[in-house]
């Protein structure tokens, strides 16, 4: 039997509640803020830029207590050159540089090395290049595979009039010894006409392209959608193949690929009724399909009721945020907890005085939590009312631990008696905004749909505010949380 859980608030008890811990360690001296990396074996590590500009890399135990500190040099001639980040892997922290040279009239994308002992290498290595004439866009781009064995960096090299965009791509394993798949491709798209909404690799080091394409005339047919997403796959052996999403009576608000066990993907997202009236700007259908790494296939979609995500009606267009799928988790029965939430991006273009002008609007909303059987039947829908627009710390980072689903976000402490959609605060960044007046949430929510809320800390306690886009999930029950010059962990035991 399915049940619509819009919102239940009680206290946390400790007699049903696992224990949770939240530690954070000193201060750090940096000049702008810290980058999390990782964390293995029950160490975590950043890095941040010190006062006098130079790359730090910081080791932490389990107690968030520092073991080690070391700078961090690069074995490159130009000393001007460009830190884009880095990734962990299993062996090593990977980082990316960018490299130009004038005088080869090239542009390089190098890697270097340093252990878990924060030793960097001189060996640094080519993983990609252009020349000043060529008409490349994303220079430097790159992606790692959900198991951080394959590295994809990439680029796209743009065509002449009517000519395609060509994606340019190499799959390196961690050590960045051996390339594992490379290509020059023209995206298969007939139109000039769409976006590029992902770029990714697989464990097996085949590359996925998620692109969404406006339809021409001809191809607009009745009750479909002007636009559609086509998924392209780079395999390894050099197959390609393509895989489109269009639904009948319906719009996509988005097609997210979410990785799950086994060599698999999620192809899911939420649909929004193109029939009008009430239903318009509701989305009460998502598809869920799976996509087999290894046999390069996707299974049929797997269409899912879900109601009650949504008022029972939107007057405004501009109050419809559509839900996007932050986390999928496989519970131990064989079913699926899916974490949503809804965002949406405006973009304003205005003119004065002969100069275009952009603005950005984000809207980062409700929360929702869909647990399902092991046949993806949904069993249960929670709504947590969340309303964030252009806030100055948005979003939410979950975590998942013995089928329960855990989510962090920042709101307004107020909010924490707030049972629906009209009692719920709006929180908006303006110049009479003031961070004391919120404090940092966690939601409990477990396999049958119920939901505990509860404050983590209010800030009128604690100057410590952590950024939730800049935090992550390093393990099941285990979140770094970043708070700019300060980290912190969240353990679920």
């Amino acid at each position: 039997m399915r049940k619509f859980l819009f919102f239940l608030l009680i206290a946390i008890s400790s007699a049903n509640a696992q224990e949770i811990t939240l530690k954070w360690a000193e201060k750090i001296p940096t000049k702008g803020y810290i980058s999390i990396l990782g964390g293995k074996d029950g160490y975590y590590f950043t890095t941040h830029v010190n006062r006098n500009d130079d790359l730090v890399g910081r080791k932490y135990d389990a107690n968030m207590q520092l073991v080690s500190e070391k700078s961090i040099a690069f074995n490159v001639d130009n000393k001007k050159y460009g830190y884009t980040g880095a990734y962990f892997v299993d062996k090593s922290i990977i980082h990316f540089i960018t490299d130009e040279r004038r005088k080869e009239d090239k542009e390089y994308l190098l890697t270097g090395f340093t252990d878990f002992n924060l030793t960097t290498t001189d060996k640094m290595i080519v993983a990609d290049e252009r020349g000043d004439d060529d008409r490349v866009l994303k220079f430097g781009t790159r992606a790692i595979s959900p198991d951080s064995t394959k590295v994809m960096v990439y680029h796209e090299k743009a065509g002449k009039k009517k000519e395609p965009t060509i994606l340019i791509y190499k799959v390196y394993n961690a050590t960045f010894t051996d390339v594992i798949n490379e290509g020059a491709a023209s995206l298969p798209i007939k139109t000039k006409n769409y976006s590029t909404d992902d770029v990714t690799v697989d464990n097996l080091g085949n590359v996925y392209v998620m692109a969404r394409i406006i339809k021409e005339k001809d191809e607009k047919g009745k009750n479909l959608s002007d636009y559609y997403y086509k998924l392209i796959v780079f395999g390894k052996d050099k197959t390609v193949k393509e895989f489109d999403f269009d639904y009948k009576d319906n719009n996509i608000s988005y097609v997210d690929m979410i990785p799950g066990k086994n060599n698999t993907f999620f192809c899911t997202g939420f649909l929004t009724n193109l029939k009008g009236g009430k239903k318009r700007l509701i989305s009460d259908e998502m598809f869920f399909a799976t996509f087999d790494c290894n046999k390069l296939t996707l299974s049929e979609s797997k269409m899912l009721k879900v109601d009650g995500l949504y008022p029972d009606e939107i007057k405004k267009n501009e109050d419809y945020v559509p839900y996007k799928i932050r986390a999928i988790y496989e519970k131990k029965d064989g079913g699926y907890s899916v974490v949503a939430e809804q965002y949406k991006l405006i973009v304003v273009t205005s003119y004065s005085n002969g100069v275009y002008r952009e603005s950005y609007i984000y809207y980062y909303c409700d929360i929702a939590c869909v647990q399902t059987d092991n046949k993806a039947n949904v069993l249960s829908i929670t709504r947590i009312p969340k309303y964030q627009k252009n806030a100055g710390n948005p979003s939410i980072i979950s975590t998942f631990k013995d089928d329960k689903t855990y989510v962090v976000y920042e709101d307004l402490t107020k909010n924490l008696s707030a049972q629906d959609d009209k009692s719920t605060k709006r929180s908006t960044k303006t110049m009479f905004s003031s961070d004391s007046k919120n404090s940092l949430f966690l939601l409990t929510v477990g396999g049958d749909g119920t939901v505990n809320k509860e404050i983590l800390y209010d800030y009128r306690d604690s100057k410590i505010k952590p950024r939730i886009l800049g935090s992550r999930q390093t393990a099941p029950g285990k979140i770094l949380l970043n708070a700019d010059d300060q980290l912190g962990l969240i353990e679920i035991k």
